[in-house]
């Protein structure tokens, strides 16, 4: 088992996020979450494309090509990480889950089950159903503030629970700092 300091809260943030344009990557060394964007991935792949479409003796180094791209400094420092995670995939680096929509369902599903007004329950059971039901869901509770805070105190507990089970399939254990 590996043990790993990292920042939990990032970590769960980046367990929560869906998004098809961004993948997050956990750096085993370090404990820290790299972001790369789509657009980042592409800018790589461009940078790839002029450093190995030369023979093996023209080969041009990363960082020349990099600094060629003449890009702003917070792009080139995004650039750099990326290239790190393409070359330490799988040894420091390993992908972050995105969220599972059928997972954040199913909380709304169970958490509907712990609400004890039965009227609200009702409701809440009616507004998942079909397209928009997250955004009905959360809507509903707005009304509800004190259910409202419990849903956002189970939704986070589900959610770490989740983390912690992937850790442990990683066969990674949290050092607390």
């Amino acid at each position: 088992m590996r043990r790993l300091k990292l920042d939990l809260s990032e970590l769960v943030l980046a367990f929560e996020d869906a998004s098809l344009e961004i993948d997050r990557f956990l750096d085993l060394e370090t404990g820290q979450v790299i972001i790369m964007t789509d657009e980042i991935r592409e800018e790589l792949n461009k940078i790839y494309t002029k450093v190995y479409s030369k023979s093996a003796e023209e080969l041009m180094l990363f960082d020349e090509a990099l600094r060629q791209r003449n890009l702003p400094d917070w792009e080139q420092e995004m650039l750099i990480e990326a290239d790190q995670v393409e070359q330490g995939f799988g040894e420091r680096y390993i992908r972050v889950p995105k969220a599972d929509t059928r997972e954040a369902y199913q909380d709304m599903e169970v958490f509907i089950e712990t609400v004890a007004d039965a009227r609200l329950a009702n409701l809440l059971e009616r507004v998942i159903r079909g397209r928009g039901a997250f955004r009905r869901f959360k809507g509903l509770l707005d009304d509800h503030r004190r259910e409202r805070e419990r849903w956002f105190a189970f939704k986070d507990a589900r959610l770490r629970q989740r983390v912690f089970e992937w850790l442990a399939e990683e066969e990674i254990e949290v050092v607390e700092e």
